[in-house]
């Protein structure tokens, strides 16, 4: 608005005789005192250039002010055109000056423009709202759909879907669901695989009892019926043994999954020449030769006992030879013990299921002592829970237990 009028102001002030188009400049002798005579003289004139005002004055503090050097700015009303016309006066040198041009009529440009104003507002906010509402849509409504879809397979055990990846802020939501499925999915097969190591276990079992329980029922029926059986008391003696050292084992065998293990350092020397002692009580002509390094193991003693006394007692049923070596050493970050003992050959086939419950490898060589087969099952799950790991080799007829535990 005031910008062609201020230069028009500048090129007076610098003498230059020609002003932009847009600009009225009119010129009237500064000798002219009274205002009326001002106001008749420029009326005139800007009525002939073409400036039609609704009311014109220039009034006496106008005048003086722009004879005193300053520049006066009023602002005049063309209600015919719409517009109005903004002027400056100045003096320079011996004349009075008035520069103005028509601008548009504020209130006009308001009622014009206010219907465009209000229907482009109203576009932009349907607009807005149906952005609002797609993003909306396809950022959180169909992605927790999915989900929603998604955790409803989960609790209905269905997971044949891949997994949900969502790109927006629903993907760590989205990635914790994907854990949780492919975690219970785990442990769904883990019980599956649990459930069927149970049911061959609880089969296993009832043929383990039923063998030792049959036979106490033939020798029971032999005496009522008067055959005679000098050892009639020996033999139900021994499979009374038999019952009670499977009821031993299975306790063994279970007890591994109940409470937590507390761990503290054990001397493993003294604690592998304790065993071997009860187990020169137990079977004096059983020869163990032991070479084992001194060394604290920060691991739990009764579970350490067992895995022991389960090796030893496993060398005694099937020894050949009747003897033992056992040795153990510090390795790295392990401390190994390795049992060896003369047995028949078996294939990799026997020796694979040898950790199997009730898996036996052959036949017993010691009368005193029966297998049940859940001795190196006890020994490995264990091991498992002492973080250790064991190993069996069979070869040129020698049977060797290896289990390394955390040093």
């Amino acid at each position: 608005m005031e910008q062609p009028v201020k230069a028009t102001q500048k090129l007076i002030q610098q003498g230059s005789p020609h002003y932009p188009k847009d600009v009225v400049v009119l010129t009237v002798d500064d000798q002219t005192t009274s205002s009326e005579e001002l106001t008749d003289e420029l009326s005139f004139r800007l009525t002939r250039a073409g400036i039609s005002l609704n009311r014109f004055w220039v009034d006496q503090s106008t005048l003086k002010q722009a004879q005193a050097g300053r520049t006066v700015q009023r602002l005049y009303n063309q209600t015919k055109q719409k517009s109005d016309f903004y002027t400056i006066f100045l003096t320079h040198g011996d004349h009075l000056y008035l520069i103005g041009t028509s601008i548009p009529d504020f209130k006009a440009a308001i009622h014009t423009l206010l219907p465009i104003l209000i229907v482009a507002t109203l576009i932009f906010l349907i607009l807005l709202f149906g952005l609002v509402i797609l993003l909306v849509r396809n950022q959180i409504i169909k992605p927790i759909t999915r989900l929603e879809q998604a955790t409803r397979q989960i609790s209905a055990l269905d997971f044949t879907d891949s997994d949900i990846q969502e790109e927006n802020e629903l993907s760590s939501l989205s990635q914790s669901i994907s854990q949780m499925k492919d975690s219970v999915q785990q442990h769904e097969l883990e019980l599956l695989e649990r459930n069927d190591r149970l049911k061959a276990f609880s089969a296993n079992l009832a043929h383990e009892l039923k063998t030792p329980l049959s036979i106490i029922q033939l020798l029971v029926d032999g005496e009522e019926m008067g055959l005679e059986n000098p050892a009639f008391l020996a033999d139900i003696n021994q499979q009374l043994t038999d019952i009670n050292s499977l009821v031993a084992n299975i306790l063994a065998y279970s007890r591994q999954l109940k409470a937590e293990l507390t761990f503290e350092p054990i001397a493993i020397q003294e604690l592998i020449a304790k065993e071997l002692q009860q187990q020169r009580i137990i079977d004096p002509k059983f020869q163990v030769d032991s070479a084992i390094e001194p060394c604290f193991l920060q691991t739990n003693e009764p579970m350490l006992r067992m895995i022991v006394l389960n090796l030893v007692t496993n060398g005694v049923k099937y020894s050949l030879d009747q003897h033992m070596r056992i040795t153990g050493e510090k390795k790295h970050q392990y401390y190994q013990l390795i049992f060896e003992n003369q047995a028949s050959e078996m294939s990799k086939k026997q020796l694979d299921q040898l950790t199997h419950p009730f898996v036996v490898g052959e036949s017993s060589r010691n009368n005193q002592l029966s297998g049940t087969g859940l001795g190196l099952s006890i020994v490995e799950q264990s091991l498992q829970l002492l973080g250790g790991k064991l190993t069996l080799q069979a070869t040129d007829g020698c049977f060797r237990v290896v289990i390394n535990l955390p040093n």
